[in-house]
């Protein structure tokens, strides 16, 4: 459970890291939109990350006293906690826009073989029908 909440606390301090880069980039960049939006993830993900700092110093003492019990309860939230602060790296991505995911246009290119086109030579117009006679001289 040690080495698990340790691994978690470290991907946390990435993200918090991670998040402060992309904002002040935005900061340089004077978006406002992106700053702001940034800013509330930066802070719950800090907070979160503080929960998990003193989930993991209460996760230590339990494992100390021997409480079973208590030190599920504590990897548990840590577990949870790192849970929420990967959502929340998801949406400080989300804030930064689609420029970081959006690789162009799709582009599908289609080859028939020579000898599979179903339509073979070159197309003609379909037949037209004749326009049906007036029936009434007026």
């Amino acid at each position: 459970m040690t080495e698990s909440a340790v691994a978690y606390r470290k991907r946390m301090a990435d993200v918090v890291a991670r998040i402060d880069v992309q904002l002040k980039d935005a900061r340089e960049q004077k978006d406002i939109i992106k700053i702001n939006c940034l800013m509330d993830k930066l802070v719950q993900a800090r907070a979160s990350a503080g929960t998990a700092d003193k989930s993991f110093t209460t996760l230590q003492e339990s494992i100390a006293r021997g409480d079973q019990g208590s030190s599920l309860h504590e990897f548990t939230r840590i577990t949870i906690v790192n849970q929420n602060v990967q959502v929340l790296a998801s949406e400080a991505d989300a804030c930064v826009g689609e420029e970081l995911s959006y690789i162009g246009a799709t582009r599908v290119d289609v080859e028939i073989p020579p000898g599979d086109d179903p339509n073979p030579g070159t197309p003609t117009a379909p037949d037209v029908p004749e326009r049906p006679p007036l029936t009434s001289p007026f």
